[in-house]
């Protein structure tokens, strides 16, 4: 039989457990939620790009720039590609960050899925 204070141990030790496991919970949820943001905002740039790219630049392009989305601004054109070729190499670490550290759990604790 336990003494008292070896109960009041146990509950303390339950206690940090379950506030560690929260812990996890909340960062889990934080993580999952800005690294689905993020998808969603590039795939919702993409999308939308096109159709601001024709307001930016009224008449058809020429031959030299047939590749370009900004005909007129050029320096514009690399500031968008560069924010967001940014965006999506954040969005692409903290995935395989997430993924990584995943697997690192899945393999010293087995048995918590």
């Amino acid at each position: 039989m336990r003494t008292n204070e070896e109960r009041i141990a146990a509950m303390h030790v339950r206690a940090n457990e379950i506030k560690k496991e929260d812990g996890v919970r909340r960062n889990r949820i934080i993580e999952v939620s800005s690294i689905a943001a993020g998808i969603v905002l590039v795939i919702l740039l993409a999308v939308a790009m096109p159709g601001y790219a024709g307001l930016l630049t009224p008449e058809a392009t020429t031959d030299a720039m047939s590749a370009s989305i900004f005909s007129e601004s050029s320096a514009l054109a690399y500031i968008v590609i560069g924010a967001l070729s940014f965006l999506l190499g954040i969005t692409a670490t903290l995935f395989a960050f997430r993924l990584k550290k995943m697997g690192d759990e899945e393999k010293t604790n087995p048995e918590k899925r």
